[in-house]
C-alpha cells in the first residue's frame, strides 16, 4: 500500500512539475458554438480549451444570445465537462449588436445579461490577471469594459480576439459583421490587444486547414463521438451519445482559425519531433521530452499601432488602419511557410490526447 502511495505521489510530482501551479492561465472563453452548428471549427475549438491542461476556464460565454435561444451550444460544454471532468460556468450571450462603441446595453432582457455578468464577477474574484478569448464577436466584452473600464484594465492580461481581415484591409468578415461597434470598442480601449486576423496578406492571418479524417481519428472513441454528435446533428442525449458507436467518421478538409493563439495563451511553444511532426508543449514538458532545441517559431505576434478609419465605406466595410510605430498592441502574424501544416499536426497531437 505504502508503495502504491509513494508511486501516486511520484506521478502528482511529474504532472506538477510540467504543468504547475504556476503555469496556470485564467481564461474567460467566448464562443458562437451552436447545435446545431455553423460552423463546426467552434467545436474543434471548444476541444482545444479543454485539452490545454493550464487553463484555467472560469466560464464560457455563448456568444450572440438570440441564436443561442434557438441553437444553443450547451449540449457541446456538457459533452466536454464530462470527457475532462473539468466543470465551469456557462452563459448566454447579449442579444443583439451594440448601438454603438459605448453602448451598455443595459436594457436587454435580463436572460441575455449573463455573461457580461460571468465577465465582471470572474474578473473581480481573480486573484491573477485574466485572459479574455473571443472567437465570434466582441460584443460582450465590449459591453463589459463599456460597464467597467477600470476593472478591465486592472484584471485583464491579454484579450485574443479571432476575428477581422489583416492592417489595412478591408474589414468585411462574418465575426465582425456581428457587431462592428464591439470590434471598433476593443481598439480604441486601451487593453493589452492580442488581435488575431481570420484573413489576410503577408501572414496576417490564422486560417489553416485539416483533414478531419486525420484528426478526428486519431482521438479517443468518446472524443470522437463529440464530433460525430456535432456533425451529424444529433438530437439524441448528448452525454449518453458519447459512449456509443462507433460510428462514421468526419472526412475532408476542415477550415480552422483559432488553435495558435490559444497556444499563445496558453504559453505553449510548438516543437518538431521529426518527420513532420509537431507539438506543442510548455517549454518545462519540452524540456523533459528532450525538445527544447526543437523549438519551431511557427508565428508571433507583432507590435502593431491600430487607429481607426471612419466607417465611410459602410458597416463593417472600414479599414483599421495599420502603424507598427508606438504599438497599442500586437497582432498575430505567421511567420513559417510550413505554418498550415505545422497547426494541423500540432493539432492533432493536442487532441489524441484529449479525454484520456
Amino acid at each position: 500500500m505504502r508503495t502504491r502511495i509513494l508511486s501516486l505521489l511520484a506521478t502528482i510530482a511529474i504532472f506538477w512539475t510540467a504543468f504547475g501551479a504556476e503555469a496556470e492561465v485564467p481564461i474567460l472563453y467566448s464562443t458562437d458554438l451552436f447545435h446545431p452548428h455553423a460552423d463546426p471549427d467552434d467545436h474543434y475549438d471548444l476541444a482545444c480549451l479543454f485539452a490545454i491542461a493550464e487553463f484555467d476556464v472560469k466560464g464560457v460565454i455563448l456568444d450572440l444570445g438570440g441564436t443561442q435561444a434557438k441553437g444553443s451550444g450547451r449540449p457541446a460544454v456538457e459533452q466536454m465537462m464530462h470527457l475532462t471532468g473539468r466543470k465551469v460556468p456557462c452563459a448566454i450571450g447579449l442579444s443583439r449588436p451594440l448601438r454603438g462603441r459605448q453602448d451598455k446595453a443595459l436594457d436587454e432582457p435580463d436572460k441575455f445579461q449573463g455573461a457580461v455578468r460571468l465577465i465582471l464577477s470572474a474578473l473581480r474574484e481573480s486573484p491573477e490577471k485574466v485572459v479574455l478569448f473571443t472567437t465570434g464577436s466582441c460584443r460582450d466584452v465590449a459591453a463589459a469594459f463599456n460597464r467597467e473600464p477600470e476593472l478591465l484594465k486592472k484584471k485583464v492580461g491579454a484579450v485574443y480576439f479571432n476575428i477581422g481581415r489583416g492592417p489595412n484591409e478591408s474589414q468585411e468578415e462574418c465575426n465582425v459583421g456581428y457587431d462592428p461597434a464591439a470590434y471598433l470598442r476593443l481598439f480604441e480601449s486601451g487593453l493589452p490587444l492580442r488581435w488575431c486576423p481570420c484573413f489576410g496578406r503577408d501572414g496576417y492571418e490564422t486560417l489553416y486547414q485539416v483533414d478531419q479524417a486525420v484528426v478526428v481519428g486519431a482521438c479517443s472513441r468518446p472524443v470522437q463521438n463529440y464530433f460525430v454528435y456535432c456533425l451529424s446533428r444529433s438530437t439524441a442525449d448528448p452525454i449518453a451519445f458519447l459512449s456509443g458507436g462507433p460510428h462514421p467518421l468526419p472526412k475532408g478538409p476542415r477550415a480552422m482559425w483559432c488553435t495558435a493563439p490559444m497556444f499563445d495563451a496558453a504559453g505553449r511553444k510548438i516543437y518538431e519531433r521529426g518527420g513532420d511532426d509537431f507539438v506543442a508543449l510548455p517549454p518545462a514538458e519540452a524540456k523533459k521530452q528532450g525538445l527544447a532545441d526543437k523549438a519551431v517559431a511557427a508565428f508571433r505576434f507583432v507590435p502593431m499601432r491600430a487607429t481607426l478609419g471612419e466607417p465611410a465605406l459602410g458597416w463593417p466595410a472600414f479599414r483599421v488602419q495599420f502603424d507598427p510605430a508606438e504599438p497599442n498592441g500586437l497582432v498575430f502574424r505567421a511567420t513559417d511557410p510550413r505554418y498550415k501544416q505545422i497547426m494541423g499536426s500540432a493539432l492533432r497531437n493536442l487532441l489524441a490526447g484529449l479525454g484520456r
